[in-house]
């Protein structure tokens, strides 16, 4: 019998809660950012249920000019959007520097993409933001990607939209409507909990050859299988 070939690999990050924006706002990037903080500091979640915005995580912490209300900076947020430094010096603010960011402004190019699958990789979601006609101005987390080992094939990421629009985007796609350079935040600093990732291998037919769930392990800077099968007919 022939040896099934590896086609696709998936990697998700599971567990991590989406919040849905609403239809009239420009708070994508709030709704986002309040995601990846979450799953890494899950003791914030109920903050953002907070009754007036100067209790809440992000709001409270984001930088604003002198003599600027917290209640104008939120207006301005609500209809112009906002900028990634700024809200990325927000979510380390957010959690008084046990757990840092950083904001990057970089093309749709490969090594981009490596960025965003290493992130992953380590349990790591990250915010993305993009500017174009076609996809229009928006902002996902993204919690996985799928990779193909064929030369010249499609690549996904599979992302969390405050819009429940897409669950995965096409990175050629992407890469060839974006007006500017992609807006991204990532962690760089993290000690506490991160989400469990599932991988699972299909093969040509796009069977399911394989699949893991891992659970990382701070004391030892590892991951550690918690459930994994493998199909016998391999």
């Amino acid at each position: 019998m022939a040896r099934r070939r590896r086609l696709r690999t998936t990697v998700r990050l599971l567990g991590v809660r989406l919040r849905v924006q609403g239809t009239h706002d420009s708070f994508c990037a709030y709704y986002s950012a309040a995601m990846l903080l979450c799953t890494l500091r899950p003791e914030l979640d109920d903050d953002f249920d907070a009754l007036h915005v100067k209790h809440d995580p992000l709001f409270r912490n984001l930088t604003r000019r002198k003599g600027r209300s917290l209640d104008r900076a939120v207006a301005d947020w609500l209809t112009t959007g906002v900028r990634f430094r700024p809200l990325a010096r927000a979510l380390t603010a957010a959690c008084k520097g046990t757990t840092r960011f950083r904001s990057i402004r970089a093309r749709a190019t490969a090594r981009t993409l490596a960025l965003l699958h290493g992130s992953v990789d380590e349990g790591l979601p990250c915010v993305l933001g993009w500017e174009s006609r076609e996809l229009g101005n928006h902002t996902v987390l993204v919690v996985g990607y799928d990779h193909e080992a064929r030369a010249g094939a499609h690549r996904w990421l599979r992302v969390l939209d405050p819009t429940r629009g897409q669950d995965i985007i096409e990175w050629g796609q992407l890469a060839s409507v974006v007006t500017a350079p992609l807006d991204i935040i990532t962690c760089t600093q993290h000690d506490g909990v991160r989400p469990d990732r599932l991988i699972y291998d299909r093969d040509v037919e796009g069977k399911v050859m394989r699949s893991v769930v891992e659970r990382y392990d701070p004391t030892t800077n590892a991951w550690t299988s918690l459930i994994a099968r493998k199909d016998r007919r391999s």
